[in-house]
């Protein structure tokens, strides 16, 4: 595959939250999930982040807009901490370091 889309979890948290459908106690794993677009499996540019939370007890799954209001909450303070990782724009860093290169050793 030459270019497509590739996720990664940034972090994962449990909070200390119920689950809606099983009604279980800290089974909730929170998840903060980077996209990025790759060019042969160079990253190249974040797509975004994007949330999902899994009950271990139930295997429920909800994406951030399914979620109540509380597991939401949760999510926004999880979501507010997480930083993009540089590696993901690794592949336009390249690209501008070798062009540098060019400008500054190679043209007179």
């Amino acid at each position: 595959m030459i270019a497509g889309k590739k996720s990664t979890i940034l972090k994962s948290e449990t909070p200390n939250l119920t689950c809606p459908k099983c009604d279980k106690k800290n089974t909730i794993t929170l998840n903060i999930i980077g996209d990025y677009g790759h060019l042969l499996l160079i990253p190249f540019i974040s797509k975004g982040k994007r949330g999902e939370s899994n009950c271990s007890n139930c295997k429920q799954v909800l994406s951030h807009k399914d979620m109540k209001s509380d597991l939401k909450l949760a999510y926004y303070e999880l979501k507010e901490h997480v930083k993009t990782p540089i590696w993901f724009y690794g592949g336009l860093i390249a690209i501008k370091v070798m062009v540098i290169y060019k400008i500054i050793f190679i043209n007179p």
